[in-house]
């Protein structure tokens, strides 16, 4: 697909748009070919979900047979409701001339009490499958014998899996476990932005998950080679941008791929503009403008003792310690037991993260410079 605009806030877009990641692409081929499930621990937005969708599609060149599903389950509140994502999103993919499986298949998909409608855009008719909450268990056991009755090679990736650990059925976790490894065809990328919550379900001796795949983790795309991959496509336009100039527009959001792609999106919607930190610094303007209502809707939602202190982790850029005196000195807030009871609703609500070395930045770096501004 060709796009206007190559730089994509969201969504993949083929080879051509996804810049660099070949080691951690490799790597995770290599493990899903080689028979392990995956866990890839990322915060959000800083491109876990497109290096999956680039992986299936590097693992279809190579392998025509292989079949990839993607389930993004980040906005499911029940383990019922996890698995009719699943199933909407497996069911009805694998059918085979062989006529004893299709009718093992049709049995199955006749279970899960299929309703029809057709594609808005194509008219063609697709499926949907209800889940009862009484009847999830028995549904995911029938959705992975499905896949296991196919006979092909299958890789599911569950993103934001961490819900899991939310809902409220227990045992959920276990139950999933439990019907994965006796499944040998199919591979399975547990993927979340969660990193505590995921960390804990696969890393800790108490979890049904642990020590059942590979840990993966990405980091920022270098900042060379982004560069380089940015100004292949600003030089169709007729211009470039220096390697300082992206030096400084990627430290800004500190590397994070989505924030990038959103300022490099902005850049290349003006092709007249020369390309300077000052262009840089007035599209980050525009997008700070255009998100002006949600900010200010977030801000006035926190406490004060919240809002103080996420102000002030935004005007520091990393805290190392946020209950400290000099600290707590500085920007003037409450005592520190006030401070630490903040600081656990912000993370808790997402506001702020807590880096691998333990210093503390606002999540949203955009909301963070807006923060900056508030006097």
């Amino acid at each position: 697909m060709k796009l206007e605009n190559p730089f994509p806030e969201y969504g993949y877009f083929g080879s051509e748009y996804f810049c660099d990641r070949e080691q951690e692409t490799q790597r995770m081929i290599e493990a899903l070919q080689n028979g392990s499930n995956v866990t890839l621990i990322a915060p959000r937005r800083i491109g876990k979900t497109g290096l999956i969708h680039h992986v299936f599609e590097r693992m279809k060149v190579t392998d025509k047979r292989a079949q990839c599903f993607y389930v993004d389950v980040f906005p499911t509140k029940t383990f019922s409701q996890m698995v009719q994502f699943v199933a909407n999103a497996v069911m009805g993919k694998l059918d085979t001339p062989s006529q004893s499986i299709k009718r093992k298949l049709n049995n199955f998909i006749a279970a899960l009490r299929p309703t029809m409608s057709p594609d808005p855009i194509t008219g063609a008719p697709t499926f949907s499958f209800a889940v009862e909450p009484e009847n999830a268990r028995e549904t995911l056991t029938q959705v992975f014998e499905y896949m296991k009755e196919s006979g092909q090679m299958c890789y599911l990736a569950i993103d934001e899996f961490q819900q899991v650990s939310n809902y409220n059925e227990i045992g959920a976790d276990s139950f999933i476990r439990s019907i994965i490894q006796f499944v040998p065809n199919v591979h399975i990328i547990f993927s979340g932005s969660q990193q505590h919550l995921l960390s804990d379900m696969f890393m800790s001796p108490k979890h049904p998950f642990f020590n059942s795949s590979q840990i993966m983790t990405i980091k920022e795309i270098d900042v060379e080679k982004y560069g380089t991959f940015a100004n292949n496509f600003f030089k169709k336009q007729g211009r470039e941008m220096s390697q300082d100039v992206f030096t400084y527009l990627y430290n800004m959001v500190d590397g994070q791929t989505w924030y990038v792609q959103k300022i490099l999106n902005r850049l290349y919607r003006t092709p007249k503009e020369e390309l300077t930190e000052k262009t840089v610094n007035n599209a980050v303007g525009i997008i700070l403008g255009e998100q002006e209502i949600n900010y200010q809707s977030s801000y006035n939602l926190l406490t004060e003792n919240q809002a103080l202190l996420l102000t002030a982790i935004a005007r520091e850029g990393v805290v190392n310690a946020p209950t400290s005196l000099d600290f707590i000195m500085r920007y003037r807030l409450p005592a520190p037991s006030s401070v630490k009871l903040a600081l656990k609703s912000l993370q808790d609500k997402e506001f702020v993260f807590q880096t691998e070395k333990g210093e503390y930045i606002v999540y949203d770096r955009f909301f963070g410079m807006w923060l900056k501004r508030l006097e």
